[in-house]
């Protein structure tokens, strides 16, 4: 007998969505690199331990409203500013996910189109595609 094959069921990609803090960390770790600091400045500026802006950076804690606003004043930027970079950053992968997800159907619904035309005497399956295709 042959072997089975499992199919898994997935709703989108297979890649785990971005976390907030993980987000938080690039944007943070970005602007300090952009602003030639070390880390150890802006952890002194902000009055917290380096180890901990550098696992904030990493996206492995969470910081507190309070934290966030010292890191982000040490770096010269509103709490407002932090948070809309990384809810632009955010939105940004959301569209993109969306995008991908979209071509993937698109992809699927034209080889399944490909697959159904072959059964259709007389027609050739990109015509039959095109067909269905301009229905949708």
């Amino acid at each position: 007998m042959g072997s089975v094959i499992e199919f898994t069921r997935g709703t989108g990609s297979h890649a785990p969505k971005p976390l907030w803090r993980h987000v938080l960390g690039e944007v943070l770790r970005g602007e300090r690199l952009d602003q030639e600091r070390i880390l150890t400045e802006v952890a002194a500026t902000a009055g917290v331990s380096p180890q901990y802006l550098s696992e904030i950076e990493r996206g492995r804690k969470e910081p507190s409203s309070e934290i966030l606003g010292s890191v982000a004043d040490a770096l010269g930027l509103e709490l407002f500013d932090v948070v809309r970079r990384v809810g632009d950053r955010l939105g940004a992968r959301l569209d993109e996910e969306r995008r991908e997800a979209e071509r993937r159907e698109r992809l699927l619904l034209e080889a399944s189109l490909a697959f159904r035309a072959d059964a259709l005497p007389g027609h050739p399956p990109s015509a039959v595609a095109d067909v269905f295709l301009l229905a949708a």
